[in-house]
């Protein structure tokens, strides 16, 4: 009975599609609800697969929190190439068009889970890391200073905090509906300036 329910409400399918179920349910989770409050129980339900299943094909909860991490941050960088038309530099502003990869990143850092949250600055797939290496073009073999890093994460802070943020932002800053977009439009520019002058 291939994909068909069983009495536990489980359904019956292969090992990739199993792999593939606890994947999307953890990324769900991660972003809803963090890796603290997530468990192995609650994330095979909602996968709809026995829970041992977790422990057979990632190990624990760690390795299932790190894989969903990792197609978020996958799926991120996708997302940001195709939104670039291959610019170097993403468009700013736009992490939070990938929200579940934003909300992940945030729950991550806030629930002490900062090592999972940096591993896709390793992978070779970063958007941050490629946009580092974009504006780090001129200082190749010699040591970056200081300012550019200090402005660079400033900018960094700009983009994760307008997309975690950005109705709040607006309220704070008093835009009205009928100003949003005009608003949104001179914010990525000066964004997109700030990037770009990284080393004034």
């Amino acid at each position: 009975m291939t994909n068909a329910a069983s009495e536990s409400g489980a359904i019956k399918r292969g090992p990739a599609a199993v792999r593939s179920a606890l994947i999307e349910a953890a990324c769900e989770m991660l972003a809803e609800i963090g890796p603290n409050a997530m468990t192995v129980r609650s994330v095979a339900d909602k996968a709809r697969v026995n829970h041992g299943q977790v422990h057979h094909y990632f190990g624990g909860k760690t390795g299932l929190i790190e894989a969903a991490a990792t197609k978020l941050a996958q799926d991120h960088y996708r997302n940001a190439r195709e939104r670039s038309n291959g610019a170097e530099l993403p468009e700013p502003l736009t992490v939070g068009e990938d929200s579940q990869y934003l909300k992940a990143i945030v729950r991550l850092v806030l629930d002490g889970r900062l090592d999972i949250a940096v591993k896709e600055l390793e992978s070779g797939q970063s958007v941050p890391v490629e946009a580092r290496r974009s504006l780090t073009k001129e200082f190749r073999g010699q040591e970056i200073p200081i300012e550019f890093k200090a402005r660079f994460a400033v900018a960094a802070a700009i983009e994760l905090g307008w997309a975690a943020l950005e109705p709040y932002i607006l309220r704070v800053a008093d835009v009205s509906e009928a100003e949003q977009e005009a608003v949104l439009d001179r914010a990525k520019i000066l964004s997109r300036n700030f990037s770009l002058n990284t080393n004034n």
